[in-house]
């Protein structure tokens, strides 16, 4: 009785220490890169070309980067910008697959 006693205890125990280091495992996880908030954003003026009928969708940061996403009639258009100069950084077009 004793024997089995101390074995539940043990595991017991080891659950315990198990769910622990899953637990720290998780909180140590992938770090996600940190976001720009609006406090670290510089002034900037910048003139940015909607496409033709296209439509303001979205705005978000990626890393330094700020995005744009416009929808029109072509197709959506995302509109990369430099976060601390306001100069774009580039664009991506989407286009309706025609398969």
């Amino acid at each position: 009785m004793k024997a089995l006693k101390a074995l539940v205890i043990g595991m017991a125990v080891l659950i315990v220490v198990g769910i622990a280091l899953v637990g720290y495992a998780l909180s140590r996880g992938k770090q996600q890169p940190h976001p720009v908030s609006v406090a670290e954003l510089q002034s900037f003026d910048a003139t940015v070309p909607v496409p033709r009928g296209g439509k303001l969708e979205q705005v978000t940061t990626a890393g330094d980067r700020i995005v744009l996403r416009f929808s029109s009639p072509e197709g959506d258009k995302l509109v990369m910008l430099d976060s601390r100069t306001g100069q774009p950084a580039g664009t991506i077009t989407l286009v309706p697959d025609r398969n």
